[in-house]
């Protein structure tokens, strides 16, 4: 038995981009989660929507009421640390910090709570398991390893897997939004997308979900945004 068989189900959740009500409805109503699965993230669970506090003050609860938690770095959670490191903020407010600052109540990175910067700092780039990789956005398959560029982990929109170089191994991505369709027909491929654009709801047609994948049965589950 692998370390991951004793787990009902292993359930990899989308871009949450601060969408916490609808974050939750998935968890909670679609999912109806429980301490016998295996929950994975795609990264981005910050900026652009309004409640980015709430969606990590979620996440540290279920990791501390003993739920198996494991997200992964997504471009936005880099876009902060960069910034909080000495990084120009345009790129970071570009991409929705202002939203983030104002969720967790601080108009400076710097003011940020230590366990949420701890929080950010322990995501790992990439999670391999027996039968799938996740990463937020690819992999560069043009580097003799591509485990060890993390840029394209967080930025890259090729689709292409070399999976001798992951060894059987598919994808499971966020960060490029997808309608429901495409998500579905990406799941016979060799890169599951699942980014449903849910923080877009209503700005482009066929996006606006909050998608979770069961890598076990290849369920897709949706949440329409409700925020």
């Amino acid at each position: 038995m692998t370390k991951d068989e004793k787990y009902m189900r292993r359930i990899v959740i989308g871009d949450v981009h601060g969408c916490f009500r609808t974050f939750h409805k998935l968890l909670y109503d679609k999912l109806r989660i429980s301490k016998g699965d295996k929950l994975y993230f795609v990264g981005d669970l910050i900026d652009r929507g309004p409640r980015s506090k709430e969606v990590i003050d979620l996440i540290l609860s279920l990791k501390n009421e003993g739920y198996s938690i494991n997200p992964v770095m997504g471009n936005h959670e880099s876009l902060l640390l960069n910034h909080y490191y000495g990084g120009d903020f345009k790129s970071w407010q570009l991409n929705g910090a202002e939203s983030t600052l104002r969720s967790f109540g601080i108009s400076s990175i710097h003011e940020l709570e230590r366990k949420y910067l701890d929080f950010f700092l322990n995501l790992s780039y990439y999670i391999k398991l027996d039968d799938f990789i996740i990463c937020h956005a690819g992999m560069n398959f043009d580097e003799a390893n591509p485990f060890d560029e993390t840029f394209s982990m967080l930025w890259t929109r090729d689709d292409y897997v070399d999976m001798l170089k992951t060894e059987g191994r598919k994808l499971v991505c966020g960060h490029t939004p997808h309608t429901l369709e495409q998500i579905q027909f990406s799941m016979k491929q060799n890169k599951i997308q699942l980014d449903g654009g849910c923080v877009y709801y209503g700005r482009h047609p066929g996006i606006g979900f909050l998608c979770a994948i069961e890598l076990n049965t290849l369920k897709l589950y949706y949440e329409q945004n409700c925020e």
